[in-house]
């Protein structure tokens, strides 16, 4: 997907975001205590759609649970075959060093 698909599918979700909301298993309340804001304001938000996205991805974990374990399983598989070429390529930390260097930056 390139970046001009992605900027009109954000555009959708934020059409679509009052009936995602309205069909989820959680009442308004659940929504206002994880943004943390006012009833008026979520509303007034929802009306604009001007959701910033640090509130998109709080409201994305409760609206589309398997979209998010899906993504989820796919960054920590993409960060492990990260870590399994560094290896391969000798760039891996030694964990009794990095553990003493950790021990004494903390004064453990």
């Amino acid at each position: 997907m390139n970046y001009v698909q992605i900027i009109y599918e954000y555009d959708k979700l934020m059409d679509q975001l009052d009936v995602e909301i309205k069909n989820s298993n959680y009442k308004i309340q659940y929504f206002l205590d994880l943004l943390q804001i006012k009833r008026s304001f979520f509303y007034k938000k929802l009306k604009e759609k001007r959701f910033t996205s640090k509130e998109m991805k709080i409201l994305s974990k409760s609206l589309f649970p398997d979209a998010y374990k899906d993504y989820e399983v796919q960054i920590i598989n993409e960060l492990i075959k990260k870590s399994k070429k560094q290896i391969n390529d000798n760039e891996g930390l030694d964990f009794e060093l990095f553990l003493n260097e950790q021990k004494e930056k903390y004064g453990l």
